[in-house]
């Protein structure tokens, strides 16, 4: 990627979801390096006006031709939309940081968080996948634990809030704490739905995800992981209740020690999604060693899932790629 001064021209597609405003926001809050910006959205978003660093910009429908300009593109889209834009400009020199699950699982496909595994991106990489929400959280806690010896197993229930669902999920959380509910809509208001994603067998999509994408991102292939998920009458930020084994006794003064030396990590007694919404670290709390087993922790992760889960890792990405080419 040849840079002008270390500055690039970007490109977001899906500019007003949910997931894109925040890139929108985090642009300008990170002061994040570029020349042109082109935002993408659907018809019906087409034309509205969005101010970036003091400067409106019109919102396009999606133009292959214009990636003949753009360096790096980041897609806040389903992943049959992404599918779909990122083959049409597969021949351009533009890199793609994709936030859909549509490559994921990929065997050539990067699934990077920056803090983890950014050396998985090579000079000639053009496809980037950003994780599920609900899997940054967790890894970035679980690589500060690596240290502490090998990790028997690990078992995860996660409250997800109806933010992660997208705006039409939170539109319709909004109408129905009103009283009103369309026919057929799931009820997410005053009520806890017991899976998220289709199923597979026993396990939802949401679960699958948070297994295999945790086994790629710390290339543990083996690692016996469980997850059970949740839909909450939240707002947003996803919670995680986290059990971990080692095959060895650990110390929790030295666990603690690690996570308050680790800048993206906090540590609190207690902590609250209310309270993490907006913030870009995630938030450890109850942190505590199981009451008959020295060799298990217990601990509860929280952060905001459409920052740290979805724009904020996905930024970065693209500051890694930016500064360091």
């Amino acid at each position: 990627m040849n840079l002008q001064n270390k500055k690039a021209n970007i490109a977001l597609v899906g500019a007003t979801g949910l997931v894109g405003v925040e890139f929108l926001k985090l642009l300008e809050e990170r002061d994040f390096p570029f020349n042109m910006l082109y935002l993408f959205s659907s018809q019906k978003s087409a034309g509205l006006k969005l101010k970036v660093k003091g400067k409106i910009y019109t919102v396009r429908e999606f133009d292959k031709n214009l990636f003949q300009n753009i360096d790096i593109a980041f897609f806040a889209t389903s992943a049959e939309e992404s599918k779909k834009y990122i083959s049409l400009i597969k021949d351009f020199k533009t890199v793609s940081i994709d936030n859909s699950s549509a490559f994921r699982l990929k065997r050539d496909i990067p699934l990077i968080v920056p803090e983890i595994n950014f050396e998985n991106v090579k000079k000639t990489t053009k496809l980037i996948a950003n994780p599920n929400c609900s899997t940054i959280q967790l890894v970035l806690v679980l690589k500060s634990l690596l240290q502490f010896g090998q990790i028997d197993s690990i078992n995860v229930s996660t409250y997800q809030a109806i933010s992660g669902a997208g705006r039409d999920a939170l539109s319709t959380f909004f109408e129905q704490a009103k009283g009103k509910n369309k026919k057929g809509s799931p009820i997410f208001y005053n009520n806890l739905i017991q899976h998220i994603g289709s199923f597979k067998g026993e396990w939802c999509e949401e679960e699958n995800k948070i297994i295999n994408e945790t086994r790629k991102i710390l290339n543990k292939k083996d690692l016996k992981i469980s997850a059970t998920t949740v839909r909450v009458p939240v707002v947003n930020s996803h919670t995680e209740v986290v059990n971990v084994e080692f095959k060895n006794n650990v110390s929790l003064a030295k666990i603690k020690s690690v996570i308050n030396k680790t800048p993206y990590l906090i540590l609190l007694p207690e902590t609250d999604p209310i309270s993490v919404s907006g913030t870009n670290l995630v938030f450890v709390s109850r942190l505590r060693k199981d009451k008959f087993r020295d060799n298990v922790i217990h601990f509860i992760v929280t952060a905001d899932n459409l920052r740290i889960g979805a724009a904020l890792n996905g930024i970065k990405i693209a500051e890694r790629i930016v500064y360091e080419k």
